[in-house]
């Protein structure tokens, strides 16, 4: 596959042309993302599987395309906002990786000198838009989740991200510098360490998918189905085999080529039951 030809596939599966670069073509691109491409770890618990087979852990945008059109895989921050930035670059972006606290990789876009926007399909975040960076706090809302990207020192280009459930702050505070042009290289011991059995997402099921157009995101923790709406409120549903587990993804998500069974079956491998008791 050429890589006009990964280009296209990859908007047309988000129903975009290719555009001039333009901050507005940049949100449409967020939003399409992020309601297209689901954030899972099915993928990464085969991904993980077949490492000896295929040498990565995080495929390139050939493979990302092909993958979603064989099976939906969507991913984690790096599958997801790794093959964002790929395409990003070739629709002519100026566009970077940074690193937030040594954890979690993002996107940073510019356009000119002083402009520049925070853009992250990768944190299962209503990021729908791309923030702008600058010296005033900007605030990311869906119902009672809220992020906080907030100047620390503007000189240095410095931010912190924090994210907030109602008014409790839901995980760590990450810093970044915006300016900090990391690559892919800069990443590879966290992209190694996240797949060390007992990690966040080698000891779950993980799959969410926003739905702006129902106005709701749909989520999957181990054997917990939630429904978040905009409005805040929140419908949460325990199921108890993977033929209700199949089931969900096929019709509240639209995702039933998603091999779940086969990524169950790793983490059994790995010591953990999804059917257990929190």
């Amino acid at each position: 596959m050429s890589c006009a030809d990964w280009v296209e596939d990859y908007l047309r599966h988000m129903d975009l042309t290719v555009e001039a670069p333009s901050v507005e073509y940049l949100s449409k691109i967020c939003t399409r993302h992020l309601a297209t491409f689901p954030f899972e770890n099915i993928s990464k618990l085969l991904y993980y599987r077949d490492l000896d087979k295929t040498g990565f852990l995080a495929p390139p945008p050939q493979l990302f395309v092909e993958n979603y059109e064989g099976y939906q895989f969507g991913g984690t921050c790096f599958t997801l906002n790794g093959n964002l930035n790929r395409l990003l670059t070739a629709l002519g972006f100026n566009c970077h990786f940074v690193m937030l606290s040594g954890e979690h990789m993002a996107n940073v876009v510019r356009f000119g000198e002083s402009v520049c926007y925070y853009v992250d399909c990768g944190a299962a975040a209503p990021f729908f838009t791309p923030v702008r960076l600058g010296t005033l706090p900007q605030i990311v809302q869906f119902g009672t989740d809220k992020i906080i990207i907030e100047p620390v020192d503007v000189d240095k280009h410095e931010y912190q991200y924090r994210r907030f459930t109602g008014d409790e702050q839901n995980g760590k505070t990450w810093t970044f510098l915006a300016s900090k042009r990391c690559t892919w290289e800069d990443f590879k011991s966290i992209l190694e360490a996240a797949h060390q059995p007992g990690t966040t997402f080698m000891s779950i099921l993980r799959c969410q998918l926003w739905q702006p157009g129902r106005k709701r995101s749909v989520s999957l923790v181990d054997h917990t189905f939630t429904i978040r709406y905009q409005n805040g409120q929140t419908q949460r549903y325990e199921l108890t085999s993977m033929d209700d587990i199949k089931r969900v993804l096929a019709d509240e998500f639209g995702l039933p080529k998603l091999p779940v069974e086969e990524a169950v079956h790793v983490l059994e491998q790995l010591g953990v039951d999804i059917f257990r008791v929190h």
